[in-house]
């Protein structure tokens, strides 16, 4: 990321050509909106079924446990707040259902454009010399993705624990710039947040601890005071996360042996190259699960195969592939049951978006091995320019860890409904940061440079032309007869 140095940019920039910006701006932020809320408004389910937990907490007054209903092994603070909203807006006992899933989708649809808001600050705050045009195509690539919208359309906890990681990370990419106590209490007060939400939100936790200690480490005039703050984030986030009746950490460790107790039985463990099947098997072997990208069996078949019965060469068995394909279609998981369609049209849709998506994709792990490269480089020779400009590894920790969470998750449990990409948009930050870096060593490039804004300037608003059609092909589709 590069330090703030627009401000004579923006001083020879026409008035007009600002007017357009925040114009664009506008027109994304109605555009992702309204998808949104549209969507939220004729949904009718969801990738899992939180409702149940949610309506045991304002039927009983008591958060359920692990064998109460099948999401009650996860902490509860999405699920408390919506059932304390569900109370006071009187849509409880005698109500109607879909009401209330309604009303837990719409908060859900509230906390993406929060997401979208800190998403875009970021884009501004990070790389304030990228071209306009270029930063606005970013914000559009983030607000229209088809997979963010359809989980802040459903009422899980996803929306939620993005939110909050999202807001901690943006919170650690200010303290970075500036040691501030009050910033310092609101990344504790997100991250703990977080971790009320979903177990996943511990990975960005844990790379944020790993920054501060790199930055106290590597820092010259505050080393101290920075541990400080190191030490305490390190202490806080456990400690309240422990008090917080909302997780139950105490109380599922007492009962059963672990804070976070998971209601599925681990699978054995691949082997190399022999494929092994599983139950809803994903994971056959670590060769065919995490070394192969099937792009062409996207093409050919662009949505999730649900038959037990696969062949070897279903995209459904490797993880990249999956990733990629959650990442860019809503319709590619084909789930939920009535978010099915046997469209021919969402298939030719499906498909021009994976060819579409190689572009930003490549920018994105252009962007992701330069990252590392940088942190590693200001790590090793203790350059702190260097350190600053990647906020101290914060980025590639992010980036990196949520990818190895949803590997490992992937391996121990070989189920393909595993393998989604929403399990690493609690990183969400770094998808935008990875993808701009990715440009940046694009346009340095001599041969390279001149194309590379022609090249984003006609593929990317044809992406997220393809996004919107598939959203609103399934909002028309979700519509009641």
């Amino acid at each position: 990321m590069r330090e703030p140095g627009n401000q004579h940019r923006n001083e020879r920039t026409p008035k007009w050509l600002q007017n357009t910006r925040y114009l664009i701006v506008a027109l994304i932020f109605l555009g992702a909106i309204a998808l949104r809320f549209g969507l939220s408004l004729v949904n009718q389910q969801a990738n899992d079924p939180h409702m149940p937990v949610i309506r045991h907490i304002f039927r009983h007054d008591e958060l359920p446990e692990l064998t109460d209903c099948w999401e009650c092994f996860q902490p509860k603070l999405f699920h408390y707040t919506i059932a304390k909203i569900l109370v006071y807006l009187d849509l409880v006992e005698g109500k109607d259902d879909d009401t209330q899933k309604i009303v837990g989708q719409m908060i859900n649809a509230l906390a993406g454009m929060v997401t979208l808001v800190v998403a875009w600050i970021f884009i501004l705050m990070a790389f304030p010399t990228i071209d306009s045009k270029i930063q606005l195509l970013t914000f559009a690539l983030v607000a229209f993705n088809p997979q963010l919208i359809g989980i802040n359309s459903q009422v899980t906890n996803d929306t939620f624990v993005i939110l909050f990681c999202v807001l901690a990370v943006f919170c650690a990419c200010l303290f970075i710039r500036k040691s501030n106590i009050w910033i310092f209490l609101a990344l504790i007060l997100f991250s703990s947040l977080a971790v009320a939400t979903k177990a996943n939100g511990w990975v960005t936790v844990i790379a944020i601890s790993i920054t501060l200690f790199i930055m106290a480490w590597r820092h010259k005039t505050e080393r101290t005071k920075v541990l400080i703050y190191a030490i305490l984030y390190l202490l806080a986030i456990p400690t309240l996360a422990i008090l917080n009746p909302l997780t139950q950490y105490r109380f599922n460790y007492g009962r059963y042996g672990s804070p976070v107790p998971i209601p599925w039985q681990r699978q054995a463990v691949p082997f190399f190259f022999e494929q092994t099947f599983v139950p809803f098997a994903g994971i056959l072997s670590i060769q065919d699960g995490f070394l192969t990208f099937k792009f062409f069996d996207l093409i050919q078949n662009p949505v999730t195969d649900l038959q037990e019965e696969i062949n070897a060469s279903s995209h459904r068995t490797s993880l990249w592939t999956r990733l990629y394909g959650s990442a860019h279609s809503i319709h590619f998981e084909n789930y939920p049951p009535t978010w099915r369609t046997p469209s021919q049209k969402i298939l030719t849709i499906s498909r021009l978006i994976y060819l579409l998506a190689l572009v930003p994709t490549t920018l994105m792990l252009i962007g992701a091995v330069t990252e590392i490269q940088q942190t590693l480089k200001g790590i090793l020779t203790r350059n702190p320019s260097i350190l600053q400009g990647t906020f101290f590894g914060l980025i590639t920790l992010v980036f990196v860890g949520h990818l190895i969470f949803i590997a490992l998750y992937a391996f121990e449990y070989r189920t393909y409904t595993f393998m989604k990409a929403i399990f690493i948009y609690p990183g969400l930050l770094a998808l935008p940061a990875l993808f701009l870096r990715g440009f940046e060593v694009i346009a340095s490039s001599p041969k390279l440079g001149r194309w590379s804004s022609v090249a984003l300037g006609l593929s990317v608003p044809c992406l997220v032309f393809l996004y919107i059609l598939d959203v609103a092909h399934l909002i028309f589709q979700l519509l009641p007869n």
